[in-house]
């Protein structure tokens, strides 16, 4: 019977094998020698009726298709269908040919909320390409989420994906049109260094996310954390200028990573924009155009840290003064930062994490705690206040970074990546004056105390306002 279904499916005969398909071929003349030949590479059978080369168009066809890529359903049909399809297919046919993938998804929902016709809430796919457009349907689709669990069809996505893809054309558009007016030379500076290298990052994490069908994500790396990128990048620039090789192709990566999910959007930029020749949809997927730098990563990353570290110690300090507290700072008057960078840890901490080394057992990842602690008393760190917080949160480093985490040194040198940085820290923090220094520079009792919180990574900050004479 299953013979004679795919049969009647791919040829066109009738299910009994009354008529014969397209090829002229009778379901009924299809036999066990004839389906090994087609599906198992068996022998030509010289009993059949059925010329070799009808049967080389099927075996042709058959292996256009197999293995097949990815088989997609419902969460509903897990214990029925899925499983057996993929019992059949191992029943059938040798490891080679197996599915390559089983991809499952819940049901969509909108606004958080189940579709129903009696509640006025359902929407076909026509009415929000009709509402939102087709693109813009597509991102919030994607956005929606990926796992078996189900997908929420946010209409406020739908809307932020409208203004999102029209502001960022006209972006586009701008840039390639002033394009003369773009910075030209070398990219060897620390910002551009730093910008291409999230883009060759952000390619091959997109690339992986959309052949492991997390269609959330790609559109998290491919389009999110990829304008984040280049806003990070036009602000740090803002006295150099951007550099127009790598805002063209930063245009170019945004419409091939962009395709799958906004087809009509990346085929604008890419024909009428980037003049670009040929389809975009024809186009071969970004590839890094140098090995990704996970040090220059790091630096780009930490300088973006520091910001926050420094908004937030202000955001305390008026938090403080409102208590009644002794804090005489005021972010809003000009003001001068000092930023002091540690060049090794505290022995306590050194100690902490050997202790932790010693006692940690990497296959059954677990701690021997006793030993620690008896560790840490020998050494008589136990009194000190400090000493167990960091315990529990250095455990939870190792937890989840493994044995990796045992290995603190930098991947960038942190005083140079500061003072690098430091006009781009002076212009977004609004201060009137940076001043990047080492621990054994701080000569002050208030500097001193600053670089006391200081550890690689974590510098100490000294934060004033200018005293007007």
């Amino acid at each position: 019977m299953a013979y004679y279904t795919v049969a009647h499916f791919l040829h066109g005969g009738s299910f009994d094998g009354s008529k014969p398909g397209p090829l002229g071929i009778h379901a009924s003349e299809l036999t066990d020698q004839i389906w090994d030949y087609i599906f198992c590479d068996g022998p030509f059978p010289t009993t059949s009726s059925i010329t070799q080369e009808k049967l080389d168009k099927l075996k042709r066809e058959f292996k256009y298709f197999y293995p097949l890529d990815l088989r997609v359903s419902g969460k509903d049909l897990i214990p029925n269908h899925l499983t057996f399809f993929i019992y059949n297919h191992v029943a059938m046919f040798p490891e080679h040919l197996w599915p390559r993938g089983v991809r499952s998804n819940g049901h969509l929902q909108i606004n958080g909320e189940k579709m129903s016709k009696s509640r006025g809430n359902f929407m076909i796919v026509a009415e929000s390409v009709e509402k939102y457009g087709a693109d813009a349907t597509r991102v919030t689709l994607a956005d929606a989420g990926d796992s078996i669990e189900d997908a929420n069809f946010e209409e406020s996505t739908a809307n932020a994906a409208i203004l999102r893809l029209f502001t960022l054309k006209e972006w586009c558009e701008e840039q390639v049109k002033n394009q003369n007016n773009l910075r030209t030379g070398p990219t060897d500076s620390f910002n551009d260094r730093v910008f291409e290298n999230e883009i060759n990052k952000l390619i091959q994490q997109t690339d992986k996310a959309y052949k492991d069908t997390f269609y959330r994500d790609a559109l998290k790396y491919g389009f999110y954390e990829l304008q984040t990128a280049r806003d990070w990048y036009r602000e740090a620039t803002v006295d150099e200028g951007m550099h127009r090789d790598l805002i063209l192709r930063w245009i170019e990566v945004q419409a091939l990573l962009l395709s799958p999910i906004a087809p009509h959007w990346s085929e604008y930029i890419w024909r009428e924009v980037l003049s670009k020749k040929g389809f975009i949809i024809d186009a071969s997927f970004p590839k890094p155009l140098s090995p990704v730098d996970e040090s220059l990563l790091e630096a780009g990353e930490y300088v973006r840290k520091i910001i926050k570290s420094i908004r937030d110690l202000e955001i305390a300090s008026q938090k403080k003064k409102k208590k009644g507290k002794a804090e005489d700072f005021d972010p809003n008057k000009p003001k001068t930062l000092k930023i002091f960078v540690a060049t090794s840890f505290p022995e306590w901490q050194d100690i902490v994490v050997e202790a932790i080394k010693q006692n940690f057992n990497e296959d059954t990842k677990s701690f021997d705690d006793i030993k620690i602690r008896e560790h840490l008393s020998e050494k008589g760190i136990l009194k000190n206040k400090k000493t167990m917080p960091f315990v529990q949160e250095f455990k939870k480093r190792v937890e989840k970074f493994g044995t990796a985490a045992f290995n603190r040194a930098l991947l960038f040198n942190e005083y140079d990546t500061l003072v690098t940085s430091k006009v781009y820290l002076q212009r977004s923090l609004g201060y009137s004056n940076v001043e990047v220094l080492r621990g054994d520079e701080a000569r002050e009792e208030e500097e001193k105390r600053a670089i006391e919180l200081a550890v690689p990574g974590e510098p100490g900050f000294l934060f004033k306002n200018i005293v007007e004479k």
